[in-house]
C-alpha cells in the first residue's frame, strides 16, 4: 500500500492505493494535518473517515504505507517540515487536470453529460484527493523507472 499527499493552503488531499488501484481517499482541512500525520504513521485510517471521498477506511488493513509521496506544489515546504516519517517528493504540476479525468473515470457521466467532452466537464466536488492519487501514481512510476535503470 502506498500513499499520496497533495498539501494545500486550506485543504490537503490524501489517497491510498495498492497496485495502482485507489483504495481510499480523503480531503482533510489543512489545520487538521496532525490527524493525517497520525493516521499515516499508525495506519489508523478510521481517523480520516470523516473526510472520506472514495473507498472505506474500515476496510483497509491497519498498516502504515510502504511509501509516501508528497506533491511539490502549494504549501509543500511547511507541510514537509512537519512530517516525522520517510517520504518522497513527486512533481505536482498538472495533477488537478489529471484528477478531473480520474473523477470521470470513477464516476462515469450519465445522460446528456456523456456528450460533453471530458475537458469541459467540471466534477461536482473538490478533487484534491484525486490529485493526491495522481501524485502517488507519478511517484510510483518514477520509483519503478529508477529500479529498472
Amino acid at each position: 500500500m502506498i500513499a499520496g499527499i497533495d498539501p494545500g493552503r486550506w485543504k490537503t488531499g490524501f489517497a491510498l492505493a495498492e497496485g495502482g488501484r485507489l483504495l481510499f481517499s480523503a480531503i482533510i482541512p489543512s489545520d487538521k494535518k496532525d490527524v493525517l500525520i497520525e493516521a499515516v504513521k499508525s495506519g489508523r485510517w478510521e481517523l480520516l473517515a470523516a473526510w472520506r471521498q472514495e473507498g472505506n477506511a474500515a476496510e483497509l488493513p491497519k498498516t502504515a504505507p510502504e511509501a509516501v509521496y508528497v506533491g511539490s506544489g502549494t504549501s509543500f515546504a511547511e507541510f514537509r517540515a512537519a512530517l516525522p516519517f520517510p517520504h518522497k517528493v513527486a512533481e505536482e504540476y498538472g495533477t488537478t487536470l489529471e484528477a478531473r479525468e480520474i473523477y470521470w473515470r470513477l464516476h462515469a457521466p450519465r445522460g446528456l453529460m456523456k456528450l460533453v467532452p471530458t475537458s469541459l466537464r467540471t466534477p461536482p466536488r473538490n478533487v484534491d484527493d484525486l490529485a493526491a492519487y495522481a501524485i502517488l501514481l507519478r511517484g510510483a512510476e518514477a520509483a519503478e523507472s529508477e529500479k529498472s535503470s
